[in-house]
């Protein structure tokens, strides 16, 4: 479970710095290609963000998964 916060703290993180980036940019009134292309960047890397949170919803098929990156061991009952 500890990995998943980490993670989930870490993309919010890069969330509202690529906002930020995003804002700061819309406020310049000449884009170059440059800047363009990062915006295009940013965008991408959004999408690909809420492609992997998405994907974060399915739990793998295979529950040692979950176990081994949460440090925890699967107990039988």
């Amino acid at each position: 479970m500890p990995y998943i916060l980490e993670h989930l703290t870490s993309l919010r993180q890069e969330i509202t710095d690529l906002r930020n980036m995003n804002e700061l940019s819309a406020l310049k009134s000449a884009d170059s290609q440059i800047d363009q292309s990062a915006v295009e960047m940013r965008a991408n890397r959004l999408a690909e963000i809420k492609k992997e949170l998405s994907q974060m919803l399915n739990r793998p098929e295979d529950p040692r998964v979950w176990w081994e990156k949460g440090g925890r061991r699967n107990r039988v009952a």
